[in-house]
């Protein structure tokens, strides 16, 4: 795995190169990392794709965030280590909420949003930050909950998904998902005129289908597809379909 400094701190990412010159970069959700990403990566042949470890997050140093807006600034910087000026930029969950902070804060800098099982406010159950709190403050053991997946998703996608999930730290998922809470840019959405592609798993319940008609009905000229056989981790549960998906949106660029 690749890696870059930011502003001192030594960043991880994945890398694909591929002909053509869009380059695409991978923003991953709350407690997420890179690898997650691989998958779909691995299917966007011809692409030249890239997904960041974000601060405190898989391989890369530093702490965690605690704002999507400190988030975006960090992708900002990124951006300006590696020298990507405009770009696509695609993200999941948190990582969408990244993504759309930054087409409304630096247009001149975005080709095209890609906007996975997302939205433009990402609350959080009370109970669900209580729990995660306790879990950060060492009051109860971290636990792994399917509540992202598919009630129908296999066992080794549930292990996978654990897997990626007890790479981050309890703090960290914790003040990713509280960063999340306090996100709101629905009064923006007006402000983004890139190309945009709007995705969400059919059985999301963490970011539901109308978060994403939402997200098309504000976004001017966007576009929305929905992945079946997925919930809220489209890129582990049906990587093959959010890869055309993906794909063939991303054909329509110039």
């Amino acid at each position: 795995m690749p890696e870059v400094r930011v502003k001192g701190t030594q960043i991880h990412f994945l890398e694909k190169k591929g002909a053509s010159p869009i380059r695409i970069l991978f923003i991953h959700g709350s407690g997420g990392n890179a690898s997650g990403w691989k998958k779909v990566m691995d299917g966007l042949d011809g692409f030249h794709t890239l997904a960041v470890d974000l601060p405190g997050h898989g391989e890369s140093k530093g702490e965690g965030k605690r704002s999507i807006q400190e988030y975006t600034e960090f992708v900002r910087d990124f951006c300006d280590a590696l020298g990507l000026e405009e770009i696509v930029l695609g993200g999941h969950s948190l990582g969408g909420g990244i993504v759309l902070d930054f087409a409304v804060r630096f247009p001149s800098r975005m080709k095209a949003a890609l906007l996975i099982g997302t939205g433009a406010r990402l609350r959080v159950l009370p109970a669900a930050l209580d729990l995660l709190k306790k879990m950060a403050g060492g009051e109860i053991p971290p636990k792994f909950e399917p509540w992202a997946f598919s009630e129908k998703a296999a066992p080794e996608v549930l292990e996978e998904g654990e897997k990626e999930w007890a790479k981050t730290s309890p703090k960290v998922r914790y003040y990713d998902m509280l960063a999340g809470d306090q996100f709101d840019i629905m009064g923006e959405m007006g402000k983004i005129k890139c190309p945009s592609l709007i995705v969400c798993g059919r059985e999301d319940r963490l970011t539901p289908i109308k978060y994403s008609e939402f997200l098309k009905n504000k976004i001017s000229g966007s576009r929305m597809e929905i992945v079946e056989e997925a919930a809220h981790m489209p890129m582990i549960e049906n990587p093959k379909a959010l890869s055309s998906t993906l794909s063939e949106f991303l054909k329509t660029l110039s």
